[in-house]
């Protein structure tokens, strides 16, 4: 009896060590969160803005309507440096805050072909879609248009690069009774940020600056 029962339990162990032995292999997690290390930001943000502004007028210079088109990015590239493979987020919200008398809807766009020259969209989301390099959206009064977020990333091989945002790549076209009537732009100007080495920022493999 007593050599039966130590052949049952030396049986009984060894059956449960397979079950152990794999729960003892099931961590190796950490590879993956090595090489996300490897992909940190590097930027050197900087501080420039443009939201350029708009207005309609009449043939006696009395302004019939307003608005201004809300731009800006997280982190901030614009006034600054950011190497290949970081991310940023650009958010564009036109807001035309008094409507001409009759209008129907404007279409605003603005044409990102200079930062799409170095960067590619990973992701869009809000009101605003692409056409080509444009990204255009409908706004209908007396209706808001919410933020329209695109989200960069740097292409590889641009070092040296420089990418701008002017006055001039923001249109708009307002349809007014039956007719579009031209809008006049208040400030012009431009603004740009430089693709710049990892080495040059002073960010390694593992670690980002800004």
């Amino acid at each position: 009896m007593w050599g039966l029962g130590a052949l049952a339990a030396a049986m009984l162990l060894a059956s449960s060590l397979p079950a152990n032995a794999a729960t003892a292999q099931a961590p190796p997690a950490a590879p993956a969160q090595v090489t996300a290390a490897r992909d940190t930001e590097c930027i050197q943000p900087g501080n420039a803005w443009l939201n350029p502004r708009f207005y309609w007028r009449n043939a006696f210079g009395i302004r019939l309507g307003e608005g201004v088109i809300n731009e800006s990015s997280w982190p901030n590239p614009f006034g600054g440096r950011i190497a290949p493979g970081s991310t940023f987020t650009f958010r564009w919200r036109p807001d035309t805050t008094r409507n001409p008398v009759g209008s129907q809807y404007h279409i605003h766009r603005v044409n990102l072909a200079s930062i799409m020259a170095v960067a590619h969209v990973e992701s869009v989301t809000g009101p605003g879609t692409f056409s080509g390099t444009t990204l255009s959206a409908q706004e209908t009064p007396p209706h808001k248009l919410g933020d329209t977020v695109v989200r960069f990333r740097i292409r590889p091989g641009t070092e040296g690069r420089t990418a701008t945002l002017s006055s001039a790549d923001h249109s708009l076209t307002t349809r007014w009774l039956f007719a579009n009537i031209n809008n006049l732009w208040e400030n012009h100007g431009s603004i740009s940020f430089t693709v710049a080495s990892r080495a040059s920022l002073g960010c390694d493999s593992s670690s980002g600056l800004g």
